[in-house]
């Protein structure tokens, strides 16, 4: 059973919301909060999975066409 390690009461569900996480030199990424759903306090951060997932396959995307493009067009 997984208690809260601030109010210690039993967790069987998170908050999850949006978040930007940011360094010295780093690009920003979309990230989320896992927060206690009695005391609201922050469990954990990570980086968001389903938006790296687009990010990922937007850029693959793009560098595709990018090719298609150049490979078509001379």
């Amino acid at each position: 059973m997984a208690l809260c390690p601030h109010c210690e009461s039993r967790i069987t569900d998170v908050v999850i919301q949006d978040a930007t996480i940011a360094g010295f030199g780093s690009p920003q990424w979309h990230g989320i909060t896992y927060a206690c759903p009695n005391c609201q306090k922050v469990l954990s951060v990570a980086i968001d999975p389903v938006a790296l997932k687009n990010d990922v396959v937007h850029e693959f995307v793009d560098a595709v066409q990018t090719i298609l493009r150049r490979h078509f067009t001379t």
